[in-house]
């Protein structure tokens, strides 16, 4: 069977079930069944019965003594087990040990529309520790780096987290000494410690920073331990197995394409469309963009693809889907989703995840790839290229980690962070199915990513207001009137 056709069929047996779906509720609905049913939110099932299901993310509110929330899913868990897990096993907790920000995992049947009734619910205890022992590139320019090597107190915004210094806290701040240069006139430019006419500022954003501290009852990190080392290595940035991509002109019809390169063949093209997206990512760009040990040249192209997904290649080529852009409600939602991608670039995800889980890593077969062809399927392609996380996403760590990365530099570009959660929340809608996972992450659900963001909110920026915060622009809703109806899958 070709992938046309069984696409095909399953369409046709998800329109079936739904149609059965239908004449069982309109039964339900007049009272002419003999017995209860409760139609769960899992269109693939099409027995006459609840169907237990599994759900799993953050907690984001608490609505009564025996209710918890997941964003708009209310958690009945009135006659639940409930349990925490770790290393050693499970424990029985209370319910009301339960609290926002909590990571969990509840079992249970769906009884209404954002209704839940749990039978279990396990908490993961090794995220319930306010301990906070992370590392990540700086983005920005630290505002306090002097006082932070004189060892007075400072704050430092980082991996998406605002660390709080003080004189308790262990510092290893080597940061390197700014360059006084000569600049008087018939001189050679030259470093000279008698005439200080100009001084070269010694730049720290792309910088690695390891942190140890204390999460505050306001989100912010009481830092234990803050160490500065050096950035990335240029290697970090490059394409795996000497790839390249390349902007060109497609021969025959002499239309814009993006050409994976390997040597003079040409693995595969893409169509590319819209200079707008270029234009809002260049805007965004974090001065750690400037920062890092190998120059790079950030490029954000809009590629023909109609699944809602985006991804970030390593030497800073972003690309996005049509289908993702014919998919966000408003400018905001975009620039969420670019300051994700380009946080997954200057964290080196793709350079940490492969040095990692070396032994696990898939080699590129280039002999397997037929060259020169339209790509029709981005993740396909990429993960034929041997890059399936670049495109299914990474640890959830460290998509957590460009979640929060992306958060604050929305913030700090002026647009509404409050529009990130909502996002998640429309691709539930659209795909019906809290474990449907089409953007970003292939092991993490939308429900886990989407309350995820709403947590990060919550407790990082809880005395923060956005009222009055851009969330959308002229030339946002021009490019959408310009592109007209899109095909998303």
């Amino acid at each position: 069977m070709s992938k046309a056709e069984a696409r095909s069929a399953k369409g046709f047996e998800m329109r079936k079930n739904t149609c059965r779906w239908k004449r069982v509720a309109a039964l339900a609905a007049a009272g002419l069944l003999l017995q209860p049913v409760l139609l769960t939110e899992v269109a693939a099932s099409a027995l006459p019965g609840p169907t237990k299901q599994k759900i799993r993310g953050y907690m984001t509110a608490r609505i009564d003594a025996s209710t918890v929330a997941i964003m708009d899913d209310q958690i009945h868990a009135g006659a639940a087990r409930i349990v925490s897990r770790d290393s050693s096993g499970e424990r029985p907790i209370s319910g009301g040990d339960l609290a926002t920000g909590m990571m969990m995992e509840a079992e249970g049947v769906w009884t209404s529309h954002h209704q839940f009734s749990a039978e279990k619910i396990t908490v993961d205890a090794g995220l319930l520790e306010k301990q906070i022992h992370e590392t990540a590139y700086l983005q920005e320019e630290p505002r306090d780096a002097g006082k932070i090597r004189k060892g007075e107190p400072a704050e430092l915004k980082a991996d998406g987290e605002w660390l709080l210094l003080d004189a308790s806290t262990k510092r290893a701040w080597t940061a390197p000494e700014p360059t006084a240069v000569d600049t008087s006139p018939g001189s050679t430019p030259q470093i000279s410690p008698a005439k200080l006419d100009t001084t070269i500022p010694a730049y720290l954003a792309g910088y690695r920073v390891a942190y140890r501290g204390l999460r505050r009852t306001d989100g912010r990190i009481g830092a234990e331990k803050v160490e500065l080392s050096s950035p990335a290595p240029p290697d970090a940035y490059k394409m795996p197995h000497g790839l390249e991509i390349v902007q060109a002109k497609d021969p025959q019809t002499g239309i814009d394409i993006l050409e994976f390169r390997h040597g003079k063949k040409v693995q595969g093209r893409m169509k590319l469309l819209r200079e707008y997206l270029s234009d809002l990512g260049d805007a965004l760009l974090p001065a750690g963009a400037k920062g890092t040990s190998k120059a790079l040249e950030f490029r954000f192209f809009l590629v023909e693809d109609p699944s809602i997904n985006a991804a970030a290649l390593p030497d800073g080529t972003v690309l996005v889907n049509t289908g993702l852009l014919g998919a966000v409600e408003n400018e905001a939602q975009l620039a969420f989703v670019l300051s994700h991608e380009i946080s997954h670039v200057l964290q080196v995800h793709y350079w940490r995840e492969v040095h990692e889980t070396r032994p696990k890593r898939v080699g590129l077969l280039i002999a397997g790839i037929a060259g020169s062809y339209f790509i029709g399927d981005v993740g396909m392609f990429l993960a034929e290229l041997g890059m399936v996380s670049v495109i299914n996403g990474h640890q959830r760590e460290l998509e957590n980690q460009a979640d929060r990365l992306g958060l604050q530099n929305i913030i700090e570009h002026g647009y509404d962070p409050r529009v990130a959660p909502g996002f998640m929340k429309m691709v539930i809608e659209h795909y019906g199915s809290r474990s449907t996972d089409k953007i970003w992450s292939n092991h993490d659900s939308s429900l886990l990513r989407g309350s995820f963001l709403t947590v990060q909110l919550q407790e990082q920026y809880s005395e923060r207001h956005f009222d009055g915060t851009r969330v959308d622009t002229p030339a946002f809703q021009s490019m959408r009137e310009t592109m007209g109806p899109v095909k998303i899958e």
